[in-house]
């Protein structure tokens, strides 16, 4: 039986929410927890548009970083893709940032071993959002987790709701068999 235990780390900086898995005793019992960051109400689901179109930017960057920092690089992948856009859509419809029911969402995406999650809002590309993590404690120790060899980025817009652009990145071991 594989079971998956979650830990969600809620940090005092704006904009941002990081949330890690695999191993790690659960703070909230389902592995989800509080909306962090309110950013002035979401979008209708009609007026937010998602791209998964900057992954492999997105892998190559971290990858780079990873290196620089003794660690293997990470590959984009299609499923992490999926599960970053579910939830890119769903902080950019709520306006606010949030894991939600995270080891349900990896689960039901068929995403085993460890996993970890980092949302932000605000900024206008994959670069900046990176930068971001890079500079937060929580979301760079994702960044940095061992054990990842895959990523899924999305980007979610809300034109005129909340805080417009929100990034969600899925980091993941390697699938399992």
């Amino acid at each position: 039986m594989n079971m998956r235990r979650t830990a969600t780390i809620l940090l005092l900086l704006p904009f941002l929410a990081q949330c890690s898995g695999g191993g790690l005793p659960s703070l909230f019992g389902g592995g989800g927890g509080p909306t962090l960051f309110g950013g002035g109400g979401g979008a209708p689901a009609h007026r937010v548009s998602t791209s998964t179109g900057d992954a492999k930017s997105a892998a190559a960057l971290i990858s780079q970083y990873r290196k620089a920092n003794g660690l293997s690089p990470v590959v984009a992948d299609g499923t992490l893709n999926r599960a970053a856009e579910l939830q890119a859509r769903a902080v950019a419809q709520a306006g606010s940032l949030s894991h939600g029911q995270f080891a349900s969402r990896m689960s039901s995406f068929g995403i085993g071993g460890y996993s970890a999650e980092n949302l932000e809002a605000g900024s206008k590309t994959v670069a900046a959002a990176i930068a971001r993590w890079k500079a937060s404690a929580g979301h760079n120790r994702n960044l940095l987790m061992p054990e990842a060899r895959r990523v899924g980025v999305a980007y979610a817009k809300s034109p005129g709701a909340g805080y417009e652009h929100y990034w969600a990145l899925v980091l993941a071991s390697e699938q399992e068999r």
